[in-house]
């Protein structure tokens, strides 16, 4: 039985497909290195270490990042049901029973790493505004809400490192499948050599470039649009992180076993007064049955975020609100 990821939705969701635009990156994956190989008469879990803490390779020597990713500390999550796999729970304030156990971080943070980016007077000031808006976790002014791609570095861990999503991994191209609930979307990151195009035109999502420093996957992004923020709203800061054009992000991806550690650096000389390195996040690999869910997505009625008054009778979704005390 395919073991599935329960999710209480938060918004309307669909399912959808791409494929044609990857035909070319399946047809070309690397072979399995022996140590990922499964048992006799059990499905193979691709990317998967052999013991959770020995991290596989490709025949070229480099980590094998291939495989399904999800988060497995226990943010959104109330517990594991009987068959293994988790239920979801976006309602805030519920730990888990029993939630799994993090690897420390194979990478030493950036001391420089900060929450928030350091923003120019004239764009923090915008900043908190967006903020005084929203409340728990959102407000209608996020473009998340629009059905769009959620950009760069927002797309790979969407500010509370919740998100999934499938690795192939070649040499010369590495392709990331990401299941989101603005409907299914990838990235390419060309490990051939070449550099960014001269005339590219700004996406949601930009143009990668990737080579190996050691075992750390260097990826290189640039020509994102201004039409996307690099986190708040629900389940992160309350803070916008809104970007210029200019936005160049350089992520770095390194595995430990069945951990992910993902670093990034962001520049926008337009509206920070210097580069935001990020904290680091984490993420950790599948079971050998969980895949990728096909999703599609409706864009909320936006009018309805709102923030209420102390007045209005209104529960939360995404924090807890203490009893008021009694007379």
């Amino acid at each position: 039985m395919v073991k599935k990821r329960i999710y209480v939705q938060t918004r309307l969701v669909g399912y959808g497909l791409i494929a044609a635009a990857l035909a070319a990156v399946w047809s070309v994956t690397s072979i399995p290195a022996a140590q990922n190989a499964a048992p006799d008469g059990k499905p193979t879990c691709i990317g998967c270490s052999v013991d959770g803490k020995t991290t596989p390779r490709t025949p070229d020597g480099h980590p094998d990042l291939s495989g399904f990713w999800d988060d497995q500390d226990g943010r959104d999550k109330v517990d594991r049901v009987a068959d293994g796999s988790y239920l979801y729970n976006q309602g805030g304030g519920v730990q888990p029973a029993n939630p799994p156990q993090r690897r420390p971080a194979a990478v030493t943070p950036d001391p420089g790493a900060t929450l928030n980016p350091s923003y120019k007077p004239e764009f923090m000031a915008k900043v908190k505004a967006i903020a005084d808006q929203t409340y728990g976790a959102s407000t209608g002014l996020d473009p998340q809400y629009n059905c769009t791609p959620l950009g760069v570095p927002r797309t790979m861990f969407r500010g509370g490192l919740y998100g999934a999503f499938q690795i192939v991994q070649t040499p010369q191209l590495i392709a990331i499948l990401l299941e989101a609930s603005q409907g299914m979307n990838y990235r390419m990151i060309y490990m051939d050599g070449r550099g960014h195009p001269q005339d590219l035109d700004t996406s949601y999502l930009g143009d990668s470039i990737g080579h190996w420093e050691g075992d750390t996957l260097v990826v290189d992004v640039t020509g994102l649009n201004d039409e996307t923020w690099m986190g708040g709203g629900q389940n992160a800061s309350t803070l916008a992180l809104f970007h210029s054009d200019k936005e160049h992000v350089v992520e770095r991806y390194t595995r430990d076993g069945d951990t992910l550690n993902y670093q990034a650096t962001v520049e926008d000389p337009v509206m920070f007064t210097k580069p935001w390195v990020m904290l680091p996040r984490q993420t950790h690999h599948a079971s050998a049955e969980d895949r990728l869910l096909e999703l599609t997505c409706v864009p909320n009625d936006k009018s309805h975020i709102i923030k209420p008054s102390e007045a209005d009778h209104y529960t939360c979704n995404y924090c807890i609100v203490p009893p008021k005390p009694a007379n």
